[in-house]
């Protein structure tokens, strides 16, 4: 079935960007890879629940990987003017 390789990668994608969120900003790819798989699965006509998933999870998985990214460099700002006092 066309797409159906395209919608598991974009899930594990979703999953590997939420689980690695914590990491500062590194699975914003991640993330974005998988929301490009799951388009194209979706315009080869595969409309399974891997593809489902994969979109779901790389949205959440960007938006916390944006939000990890923004707090690390919160925490680096901070940690630097304390360091200067």
């Amino acid at each position: 079935m066309p797409g159906k390789t395209q919608g598991i990668v974009s899930m594990v994608c979703g999953l590997v960007s939420i689980f690695g969120s914590y990491s500062f900003g590194v699975t914003i790819a991640v993330a974005i890879v998988g929301l490009v798989m799951s388009k194209k699965a979706t315009e080869a006509g595969y409309q399974g629940t891997p593809v489902k998933v994969g979109k779901i999870t790389s949205i959440i998985g960007l938006i916390l990987s944006i939000i990890m990214l923004v707090v690390g460099i919160a925490l680096a700002v901070a940690g630097a003017a304390l360091q200067s006092r």
